[in-house]
């Protein structure tokens, strides 16, 4: 059976030597010309999709196309429902990065909420504002998750240990549930998957609802917030800050986009480059998932399947 990783997958090196003893084909770079991608999975039987878009037409010219693993929890970039329809399997890999972006999460709370990244850069260019960078305490705060998964639960668990009282909306969750939350929290956190359902779910009229202390966090996917209108409110000092670890435009290059720029500017912005799922321990579980997922296929017992 021929395996292909068309792009760019971090894996430890035990991992590695795994699959390239199973004779897979790999790559490590990141194409961004679809015909590119097309030859290097025109004959595969199992793909992977990390940083590339699977769409109908690579999917049409892989004739012996059988499954299809994103090696993350999400996998909007690949064309899930066309693939079913020709019988091929989508599956994800939705536990190996929960327990990094749960901590992540926190960290960009405490970051904003402390006004870390500020006082660092004011130490950096020989300024001493001990006075002037007042924070604020998270404990006994409210904490609105939007989104209550893995990545959920793990952050409830974290966010109480440091005495937040948690709440949450999911996807049974009504429109008036979810308004309701961000007008009462202290801190929203944006942890869900995004779908057509979820894309623009935080407009502008809902960040309205926001409390003028609150701080908004994004460790799910930068489409989900009306990324102009949260600018245009956080450069009014309309909420307190956000914590942005996703973005609308991202780009997998070694340059950072303009607009992503103008927002890492702000100073009561604390911006990370999508890197909450980057750690040690994340990278070896990968390697394991993505391999538990091949196997599982091959044996004809297929896990995490999005599109049966």
């Amino acid at each position: 059976m021929k395996i292909v990783f068309p792009d760019r997958i971090d894996l430890d090196d035990e991992s590695l030597a795994k699959f390239r003893e199973q004779g897979v084909q790999m790559y490590d770079d990141t194409p961004n010309d679809e015909a590119v991608i097309i030859e290097r999975v025109r004959d595969a039987e199992i793909i992977t999709a990390n940083f590339i878009d699977l769409t109908r037409n690579v999917i049409d010219n892989a004739p012996n196309l059988k499954c299809i693993i994103s090696p993350a929890v999400g996998y909007e970039w690949i064309d899930y429902e066309y693939a079913a329809s020709k019988g091929i399997k989508v599956m994800n890999c939705p536990t190996q990065n929960a327990e990094a972006v749960a901590e992540h999460a926190i960290a960009l709370m405490l970051a904003v909420a402390h006004r870390i990244a500020e006082a660092d850069t004011s130490i950096r260019e020989g300024k001493w504002k001990q006075q002037e960078l007042v924070g604020v305490e998270l404990n006994h705060k409210k904490l609105g998750l939007v989104g209550y998964g893995k990545i959920g639960k793990l952050i409830e668990k974290k966010a109480s240990g440091i005495g937040m009282h948690v709440q949450y909306v999911n996807s049974k969750s009504s429109k008036e549930d979810l308004e309701r939350l961000l007008q009462e929290s202290d801190v929203v956190c944006l942890c869900l998957a995004l779908n057509d359902s979820t894309k623009n779910l935080i407009n502008e009229p809902r960040l309205k609802l926001l409390k003028k202390e609150a701080i908004l966090v994004n460790i799910a996917r930068g489409a989900i917030v009306d990324e102009a209108a949260l600018v245009q409110m956080l450069r009014r000092g309309d909420i307190r800050g956000a914590g942005l670890d996703v973005f609308q435009n991202e780009q997998f290059t070694r340059d950072t986009p303009q607009s992503m720029q103008e927002i890492a500017q702000l100073p009561n912005v604390v911006a990370t480059p999508h890197l909450a799922y980057n750690t040690e321990e994340t990278t070896m579980r990968l390697g394991t998932e993505l391999l538990g997922n091949i196997e599982a296929y091959i044996a004809g017992s297929p896990l995490n399947v999005v599109n049966s």
